[in-house]
């Protein structure tokens, strides 16, 4: 499995579990989100809400480099957002690399069309991957279907994030409803246990040159 390569590519996610004003909270994360969107070796960021638990939010910040990232989180700027972001949420941190993204269609925001799974692996890894791989490649099969992203934590190995999307609410309703899904869903518990969230798509922002 890797490790932490500095020139390499990860993903820094991070969970906001909010604890006051949702709004106050999308605003300031909002101002926090185009700063860095302008930093050296940025890609792109994804920002959903837990369905289930509206007050919880993930945000998912792509980077070309981890020396990027690492580089972003010392600027005063960046250290000055934290502060005002601080008093309003707790804050669960990951940084990851993806294992296999598929991109096909992006996902409409406002509609509740992005799966998070969370899976600490128990088993064989490997079949794990796999399993995951052919489940996006299945639900690639039918319209409606955005893509995945198989996210393996670099600081705790065993845990991945897995994201998967639809084009809009009913492409979802109809993915998720499907043979091919609830089947896949029964192969990967074979090697993790697994939680499985539905959220609905905030944002998604790429980096402005």
């Amino acid at each position: 499995m890797p490790g932490r390569e500095i020139a390499g590519p990860v993903t820094v996610i991070n969970t906001f579990e909010v604890k006051g004003d949702t709004k106050k909270f999308e605003r300031l994360f909002r101002e926090h989100s185009q700063f860095l969107r302008r930093r050296e070796d940025f890609s792109f960021l994804v920002t959903v809400r837990l369905v289930d638990l509206p007050h919880v939010y993930v945000h998912l910040g792509h980077w070309r480099t981890l020396r990027g990232f690492l580089d972003t989180v010392h600027d005063e700027t960046f250290l000055g957002h934290v502060e005002r972001l601080e008093p309003l949420v707790e804050t669960e941190a990951d940084q990851a690399v993806s294992t296999g993204r598929v991109l096909r269609d992006a996902a409409e925001p406002g509609t509740r069309s992005v799966l998070l799974l969370r899976a600490q692996v128990t088993g064989d890894w490997r079949a794990f991957e796999r399993d995951f791989g052919e489940l996006a490649g299945k639900l690639g099969e039918s319209d409606g279907f955005g893509g995945s992203d198989l996210l393996r934590s670099i600081l705790r190995p065993a845990v991945y994030t897995g994201v998967l999307w639809w084009r809009d609410t009913d492409a979802m309703d109809q993915g998720l409803e499907s043979a091919v899904f609830k089947s896949a869903r029964e192969d990967l518990g074979r090697f993790a246990r697994l939680d499985v969230q539905r959220t609905q798509h905030v944002a998604y922002e790429r980096t402005i040159e």
